[in-house]
Order: C-alpha cells, then sequence, then structure tokens
C-alpha cells in the first residue's frame, strides 16, 4: 500500500502491414494516475509499424489493500480491406496492508452483569481507507481463540517446528476454524490443503532414524531430539482426530524414534554439554507423546522418575510425566502423581485471579527446548485437567494464560500451539450450561446488531464498523472523539465477546528501532555505479532492468537463539537466486545469498568468515535468513535482487528478531525507491 507503479505493456506487430491500435486498460482497487480524477479506465492510439514493437506505460496507484485487478485489451480499427486483431489479458497481484498498520484488541465476557461497556478512542491522522472496528460475539470461550489460530497460520518462517506447532495449534482447535468465518484465513479447502502441504515438508525432513532435523533431513548433520519429538507430537495429534491422512511409515519411524530417545540423545556430538535437566525433559515429552497415541508408558515413566527425582525435572518435565501417568495401571500411580502434584503447588505464584509458575533451564533451555514461562503454564494446565478437573488452580492458570496474550495470541509458534492445546481441553470441560441469549450492539447513539445463541454451537458473529465511517461520525463531534460500545446479553448463558480496532497512521514512515538488535541496510549497483544511486533527500534511485545488491549489517551484543533476518524487496524489484547460472556472470558457482560475521562489536574493522547462517529462503517479496544460536559480533548478510517495474515504491523495514522471544528484535527504518 502507498506505492505508484508504471506498469509496462508490450504490444508486438506480426504482420507484414502497419497497425492503427488502440490499447486500454481497466482497474479495480487500483487508481489510475490520470488528468481525471476517479476515471476507471485509459487508453492508447498507437500505430505500430510492421513486425516492430512498442510498450506502453500505464501509471497506477494503490487504493486499499486485498486485491487489485487489472484488464489490458488492445484491437485494431475496423477496416473492410483488412483482417481486425484483438487480444487481452487479465491480472490480480496482492496489495499488502501498510507496513505501519497497528492493530489492538480486548476481550471479554458478560454473565451476571447483563450488558458492558468499551470506551474507544478515535486515533488521529489515520487512513479512512483503512482500518475498522471489529465485534465478535459467541457462546463459547473458544471463539477467543481464533487470533492465535490466525498467528499460526499466517505465521511467515517455516522451520520443522513452526510447521508442526501450526498443525498442531490449528488441529486442536479444527472444529472452530471450520464454524468461524474469519476473513484473515482463505476458506477451509485452502487451508486444508496448505496444511497437507506442511505434512509434506515435513516427511521430506525425516532422517532414517525417525528424527527431523530444522531445515533438512541432510547428511552432514543430526535430527534434532527435541524437533523430532514435536513432530511426533504433530503426527500423533493428526492421527487422533482424523482429518489428515498421515504416512504410516512416517509415523512408525518417528515413534521408534522416540523410544530410543536417550540414545538418540547419546549419539549427537553436542549433547554431552547439555544439563541433566534438558535430557529428562526430552525423555518425558517422548513418554507424553507415545502416551497420547494411546500407549501404555506409565511403567517407563515412573522409573525416569525414579532416576530423576524432582531435582533434575524441570516443571515441563512434570506435566508431561503426570499425563503418562494418567494413562497407566502401575501399582503405584497414584502415589507418584500426588507426589507430584504436591511438588506443583509448593512451585506455583498464585494471587485471587491468576496463578502462573516460574521455571527455568540451564543455559541450554531456550538453545534446545524451546522454553518459555507461558508454555510451561499451558503444559501443566494441560496435566491437572487429566489429574484433577475441579481444581481451582487449573481456572487461575486458564486467567493468567489469558491475560498473557497481545493482541489475541501468544508470542511464539510454541506458546500458541500449548496454549491452544489445553485451553481447547479447558474450555470444553468448563462450559456445561447450554446458552440461550440475544446478544445486542450499539456503537455510540446507532443501534449496530444482533444475534441470538440458542444451544451449542461454536459459531460466531462478527460486525465490522469501516474506519471511514467511524472517523465520519466523530467529525460530526469536535469537540470529543471518544465513543463508547455497549454489548446487551438479554437471556440465560454467558456472551464471550472480543473488540478489536486496526488502523493505519497516514504518515507510512517507519524509524528504526534497537530492542537487541541493531540493523543496517544498504544498496549497491553490480553492473555499473549509475545504476544505484541515494539522493540528498535519502530517496534511493534505481535504474529499471538492472541488478542490485543488498546488504543488511546485523549487530547484537548478547547471545541470541532461533534468529530470523528478514529483508522485504520494495514492490518493483525480485530476488534473484546466485545459484542459478546467468544471474551474476562472475559468481556462478557462489551460494544464494552471502554471509559473513566480523568476531569484533567495538567498531574496528572486522576479520570476516563466510556462512553465518544456518538456512536462507528466497521468496516473492522478501529474503529470509535464520540462525540457532547467534554469538556477540556484526553480522554481514546479503542477497541480490532485480528491478523490475517502474514507479515509485515504499521499502518496508529490515527486521531481525528471536523468534520464540519477539520481544528481542530490531529493524532499519523504510526508505523510498524510484525506478526508472
Amino acid at each position: 500500500y502507498g506505492d505508484t507503479a508504471h506498469f509496462s505493456v508490450i504490444l508486438q506487430n506480426q504482420t507484414d502491414q502497419s497497425l492503427l491500435l488502440h490499447a486500454g486498460l481497466r482497474a479495480t482497487n487500483a487508481k489510475l494516475l490520470t488528468s481525471q480524477t476517479n476515471q476507471q479506465a485509459v487508453g492508447y492510439s498507437i500505430v505500430i509499424q510492421p513486425s516492430k514493437r512498442a510498450a506502453l506505460r500505464f501509471p497506477v496507484t494503490t487504493i486499499h489493500s486485498g486485491i487489485a485487478r487489472f484488464q489490458f485489451v488492445v484491437s485494431t480499427t475496423k477496416n473492410k480491406t483488412c483482417a481486425s486483431f484483438d487480444d487481452a489479458i487479465e491480472l490480480s497481484l496482492p496489495i499488502f496492508t501498510p507496513a505501519t498498520s497497528e492493530a489492538f484488541a480486548t476481550y471479554g465476557d458478560i454473565c451476571d452483569e447483563q450488558a458492558v461497556l468499551q470506551p474507544i478512542k478515535i486515533p488521529n491522522n489515520v487512513l479512512a481507507q483503512f482500518g475498522e472496528v471489529s465485534i465478535t460475539t459467541s457462546s463459547t470461550a473458544l471463539a477467543s481463540l481464533t487470533d492465535a489460530i490466525i498467528s499460526l497460520y499466517i505465521y511467515p518462517y517455516e522451520c520443522t517446528e513452526q510447521l508442526s506447532s501450526r498443525l498442531l495449534g490449528i488441529q486442536s482447535l479444527w472444529d472452530v476454524l471450520q464454524a468461524f468465518h474469519c476473513k484473515e484465513l482463505p476458506d477451509i479447502s485452502i487451508s486444508k490443503t496448505k496444511l497437507e502441504s506442511d505434512i509434506n515438508i515435513l516427511k521430506g525432513r525425516q532422517y532414517p532414524n525417525g528424527g527431523f532435523g530444522y531445515w533438512s533431513n541432510r547428511n552432514d548433520s543430526h535430527a534434532n531430539p527435541y524437533m523430532s519429538v514435536h513432530v511426533a507430537h504433530c503426527l500423533v495429534v493428526l492421527v487422533n482426530k482424523k482429518v489428515f491422512d498421515v504416512d504410516e511409515n512416517m509415523l512408525n519411524n518417528a515413534l521408534k524414534y522416540l523410544e530410543n530417545i536417550e540414545s538418540e540423545i547419546n549419539k549427537l556430538p553436542y549433547s554431552e554439554h547439555w544439563s541433566e535437566s534438558t535430557r529428562f525433559s526430552l525423555m518425558s515429552y517422548a513418554l507424553y507423546v507415545r502416551a497420547k497415541h494411546l500407549e501404555t508408558v506409565a511403567d517407563e515413566a515412573s522409573q525416569l522418575f525414579q532416576r530423576s527425582g524432582f531435582d533434575k525435572l524441570s516443571l515441563e518435565a512434570i506435566g508431561w510425566l503426570l499425563v503418562a501417568l494418567s494413562n497407566g495401571t502401575i501399582s503405584n500411580k497414584y502415589e507418584l502423581i500426588g507426589l507430584m502434584y504436591k511438588r506443583l503447588k509448593d512451585k506455583v505464584n498464585e494471587t485471587g485471579e491468576t496463578a502462573n509458575f516460574i521455571t527455568s533451564y540451564d543455559d541450554d533451555g531456550q538453545s534446545v527446548m524451546l522454553h518459555s514461562n507461558q508454555r510451561t503454564d499451558a503444559i501443566l494446565l494441560e496435566s491437572l485437567l487429566h489429574i484433577d478437573p475441579k481444581s481451582t488452580l487449573c481456572t487461575k492458570l486458564c486467567k493468567g494464560l489469558q491475560a498473557h496474550r497481545v493482541n489475541g495470541a501468544w508470542k511464539s509458534t510454541q506458546e500458541n500451539c500449548f496454549v491452544l492445546i489445553a485451553l481447547d481441553k479447558y474450555f470444553h470441560i468448563r462450559e456445561k450450561d447450554e446458552p440461550d441469549f440475544v446478544a445486542n450492539i450499539w456503537f455510540d447513539n446507532d443501534y449496530c446488531d444482533q444475534h441470538q445463541y440458542k444451544g451449542r454451537t461454536t459459531n460466531a458473529y462478527t460486525r465490522n464498523i469501516p474506519m471511514k465511517a467511524i472517523l465520519s461520525s466523530s467529525s460530526s463531534n469536535i469537540s470529543n472523539n471518544d465513543k463508547n460500545l455497549i454489548i446487551h446479553k438479554d437471556g440465560n448463558g454467558r456472551l464471550y465477546y472480543r473488540i478489536a480496532m486496526n488502523y493505519a497512521p497516514s504518515n507510512l514512515q517507519l524509524k528504526a528501532v534497537n530492542y537487541g538488535f541493531k540493523i543496517e541496510r544498504i544498496y549497491a549497483a553490480i553492473d555499473d555505479p549509475s545504476h544505484v544511486q541515494k539522493q540528498s533527500d535519502g530517496t534511493w534511485k534505481f535504474k529499471l532492468q538492472e541488478k542490485i545488491q543488498v546488504t543488511l549489517t546485523m549487530t547484537t551484543t548478547q547471545q541470541r537463539y532461533h534468529i530470523a533476518l528478514v529483508d522485504y524487496l520494495p514492490a518493483g524489484c525480485e530476488p534473484l537466486n546466485r545459484k542459478l547460472n546467468g544471474t551474476l556472470t562472475d559468481d556462478a558457482n557462489s551460494s544464494i545469498t552471502r554471509s559473513q560475521r566480523n568476531n569484533n562489536s567495538d567498531g574496528r574493522r572486522p576479520y570476516l568468515t563466510i556462512g553465518w547462517t544456518d538456512h536462507e529462503n528466497l521468496r516473492d517479496e522478501r529474503a529470509e535468513a535464520f540462525r540457532s544460536i547467534l554469538w556477540p559480533g556484526v553480522y554481514e548478510w546479503s542477497h541480490v535482487m532485480r528491478a523490475t517495474c517502474a514507479g515509485k515504491f515504499i521499502t518496508p523495514t529490515a527486521k531481525a528478531e528471536e523468534m520464540y522471544s519477539p520481544e528481542n528484535f530490531g529493524r532499519c527504518a523504510t526508505e523510498m525507491v524510484i525506478i526508472d
């Protein structure tokens, strides 16, 4: 959004006569830059000589985020002396939401109080054509989890953990996904196709021993134990839900890896540095997954507890062992469960409303186990629902988890998938009263809508108030830009609601920030220095059809885990794969990108080493680099793109983040690029 592009259409005369052609463009959700305002079509008349070609340019700009459609038509003038010719082409292009778009949401429920009043602060200096206030009502709390589902579905990176977490979380609420119609998600059939593709990608990353790697199953690497258990967890849930077909050999090999998890850990050349707590946690997670596959593993869980004791067990491991023990029939089952339950009660932090656990591993907790406190709370909530579902501790843990959401979701794919698993189980146990009520909605003095809920259903109802309507109602009352949203319930049952607002500031420029990473981006010409120039006002100027090298410099002063470095390209450019012959005439044998590391972060001239990245991706609109562990230092990474479309484009920021601690991130500033 915010770009101006000059579409080029090539006309070729393949006859031996001069032709007078009429060419035109019609567009929807795009504005044609002509002398007349609100014009939906524009055309040219041109004479093309025999066997010659001509290029026509149509300048257009965006209107709304979404899809823009274009129809190009060309025809000859009617003539009795020669045949007439015509041709046409239609294409669709995505218009991404502004990089500066912001979203906020609040949740709640109405039971005894009958109504709720939510003040709405109308934002200033925003785009009227983008954004809305959205009110969603439902008779089940499962409706409040849709933002977490969306977060998993649209998550941009695709390592083995992230694909497995997407499948796990969405499968846990598959019935909710089928019932809800979220505009952020495609049709259920398209979603199913995407998830089936994820399963096939995982299958291609399985090692002969049944384990899985982070990005591949390369011969020069090893299966990762946590990834392997997590994928097996995903496959077991898929089999239990019976929505997708799972390759039997893939599942059996994964379960075989879990049976031999301890020996597989010992085979790894780097596992000798892992703490015993991490080792026992991996083994406990494996037993939990096997128990979900209806294997009898209570005796193995008891033996593991005898070896470890509480001193070498993380709280997550205790939660996983409780599930493994609860499905068994060993003689000391209830004694062990009682001991572990008491341990958890001793470790919990409780308030009058919420509860949470504080736990940690040694140094490898984040790098190996992808640990976080909210994931621990979710794992322990699920385990307590197995052994004591009526406990008030379950209610407090649920409220504590919901309080840690940001814009409806939790901070990482790990948190989202484990929380969805736990809360799905919690809400199905706790929601027993059959609803029979009507929900009414007012926005200030205007009555918006009503919806009736009768009987048990996972359906949700959404009412959207466009930002254009909100701003127009606000302008009529200049003295007060605040509004009130009122939701009223009439009848029996509990009404759950979600009130969300999203908007985009009229200023589409973002400043650079450093919350753990400093990011700098430089563009450079490859063939001729004149092809890339930086103007005095900071705007970059690229020559059309020429290659540009993009260099990102990333600085971090602390050790970081599971980093994603992403560069979003100007819309008028496309990435080039250096591995393809002919991309760069003197560089045909290079990698897709170039990466270098500077071990000094004090500003001295670096000693650079090639290849600090673990995995790299080139996509239509961005280039990505990943690393599991990043030491303090300065890192360079570069890729090549080509300027393919003339126009004026806003370049989104380049960003680095810890994928499982996304509050640690950094970005460069947005920039303007002119391609001519």
